[in-house]
């Protein structure tokens, strides 16, 4: 995949560090309750702060990545992955665009990043995701399928989209 960005979009990515926490909240509660539950909100505030204290979340993970793409010195955008111990799967986690800064090429850097490290560091591992209804149809325009649809999973009106990525090496 290649990015044909103009320069004012262009984003910086870099490794989240605890003094992102406020903006990442931000980020999240910008895109409340659209495409995010409510509940999660706190659910994804006790993720940030395990990661700060380097607290694996998931007790089948092996590792966690998590990021954030800075435009213009202000955090917009937040993601990383989660590599599954005793399998070939890995999740991308928690990644969003500040809803103000949606429609503007930052989704795709943030994915793309996140690809290309995913790529980079483990080879030939099946790129998992669990979204919603209404951002499902972005990944699919990056090859993602539709693997399992639990109706009403996160809240009333947001859908469990599960979908997954395979690639090899050579891509």
């Amino acid at each position: 995949m290649i990015l044909n960005m103009t320069m004012e979009n262009k984003a910086i990515i870099r490794p989240y560090q605890a003094q992102n926490k406020n903006a990442c909240l931000n980020i999240i509660r910008s895109n409340t309750p659209l495409y995010f539950a409510q509940e999660e909100v706190p659910e994804f505030e006790n993720w940030l702060i395990n990661l700060e204290k380097g607290v694996l979340n998931s007790k089948n993970a092996e590792s966690e990545f998590y990021f954030v793409l800075e435009h213009q010195t202000e955090v917009l955008g937040c993601g990383g992955y989660t590599v599954l111990s005793d399998s070939n799967e890995i999740y991308l986690t928690w990644g969003m665009v500040h809803r103000d800064f949606q429609k503007m090429g930052f989704g795709l850097q943030l994915l793309q990043y996140r690809l290309d490290s995913i790529k980079e560091k483990y080879p030939n591992h099946k790129i998992c995701i669990a979204t919603t209804q209404d951002i499902a149809p972005f990944f699919e325009k990056y090859g993602f399928q539709i693997k399992t649809i639990k109706p009403k999973f996160y809240s009333e009106t947001l859908d469990r989209v599960e979908m997954e990525l395979i690639y090899s090496a050579d891509e």
